[in-house]
């Protein structure tokens, strides 16, 4: 028998000293803040954390923000990446920096 998943509010209790140390939790909105969400568990949150994005949102959404993350460690971009098998030219953190911020 299959155990039954957290809800997203007890993933973001579990993590809330690891990923949103400076996020009000009463303020994340699922459907509002999912991309945040994902990027700050792909970065800083553990297994539990991983599995239950990969259970509850799915590769597909995970993927979205490894490719335009910019906020993404170089070494988690690397990870993720090799994870879906996706160039390096596609994930936007791991671009070359701009000079200018204008252009």
């Amino acid at each position: 028998m299959k155990a039954v998943s957290k809800t997203l509010p007890e993933i973001l209790e579990l993590y809330k000293n690891d990923a949103f140390w400076d996020t009000p939790l009463s303020s994340i909105d699922p459907e509002l803040h999912m991309d945040f969400v994902i990027e700050r568990l792909l970065q800083y949150g553990g297994m539990e954390g991983i599995r239950w994005l990969l259970e509850n949102w799915g590769p597909a959404a995970i993927e979205k923000v490894v490719i335009n993350s910019r906020d993404l460690s170089r070494m988690t971009a690397r990870f993720w990446s090799a994870y879906f098998d996706l160039p390096s030219e596609r994930i936007r953190c791991l671009s070359e920096p701009t000079l200018s911020p204008l252009k």
